[in-house]
């Protein structure tokens, strides 16, 4: 039985050297296999001039979407394009299918994938952006993470199977997900506010102490924690808590049904 145990993990420790070996030895295509199962993957960049004010959309089915504000007038994106097939030749075959519409003009990027739908085939790519920093952003996502940082213009997030994550934002900010957290970390309350939702994953708010505010925050199944704030007027309850921050404000709104909800002053 022992001797069994270490023959078959002898036999993974090889699939995954021979994997490995495979994709060093490509430069701009890269397939591996491991366990029947291949992958092929290729880079994708562009570069483009966009109005300081203007607004950068991502379509994404599966992968992960990371934004960045930059200096400057610049969009930059770099992206890394998946495909999965049963084989090496199938995966081949199917990344030459997967494709990023560009639709450009001076004051709008957007970026949407595309693929045909192929039992056994599966289309994925992670995309990185550098935006002017006071752009205003639109992303979906299916599967995987939205995570944008430092953006002042307007974001809007959704997503179905990952997490939000926002980190010094100072604009007006909606996001939202299905199966995941929301994380968003504000420098500033803008006057548009802030709405973060889940249904099956936490809501979590860092607000700057000074931030005014008419907060509402709500769950089904889960907690609502408050700290950092003295809560003026309105109701609090274990899973419903209304109140003015400060004096009151933009309307700063959290809602989960299972998890809980923390706003919480910035450190």
């Amino acid at each position: 039985m022992q001797g069994k145990r270490f023959s078959a993990l002898g036999s993974f420790y090889a699939a995954v050297i021979a994997a490995a070996a495979v994709a060093l030895a490509g430069c701009d295509v890269v397939v591996s296999s491991l366990n029947a199962k291949a992958r092929a993957e290729q880079p994708w960049s562009r570069s483009y001039t966009l109005d300081p004010k203007g607004t950068v959309e991502v379509v994404n089915g599966n992968g992960r979407i990371t934004v960045r504000g930059g200096e400057g007038n610049q969009v930059e994106v770099k992206a890394q394009v998946v495909a999965r097939a049963a084989t090496d030749e199938q995966a081949q075959e199917y990344l030459k299918q997967i494709e990023i519409r560009e639709d450009v003009s001076g004051d709008r990027i957007r970026l949407e994938t595309t693929a045909p739908r192929l039992s056994g085939s599966r289309a994925e790519v992670q995309y990185e952006l550098v935006v002017p920093q006071t752009a205003s952003l639109r992303l979906t996502n299916t599967n995987g993470q939205i995570h944008v940082t430092a953006v002042s213009g307007e974001v809007r997030a959704e997503t179905t199977n990952g997490g939000v994550k926002g980190t010094e934002l100072s604009g007006r900010v909606e996001a939202s997900t299905t199966n995941g957290g929301v994380d968003l970390d504000l420098v500033e309350v803008a006057e548009g506010g802030v709405r973060a939702e889940t249904t099956n994953g936490g809501v979590s708010l860092r607000l700057p102490a000074s931030a005014r505010a008419n907060l509402r925050a709500s769950c089904v199944n889960g907690g609502i924690s408050v700290t950092g704030f003295q809560l003026e007027g309105g109701q609090s309850s274990r899973r419903r808590v209304e109140g003015r921050l400060n004096g009151g404000g933009p309307a700063v709104e959290a809602e989960t049904t299972n998890g809980g909800v923390r706003v919480a002053a910035r450190e």
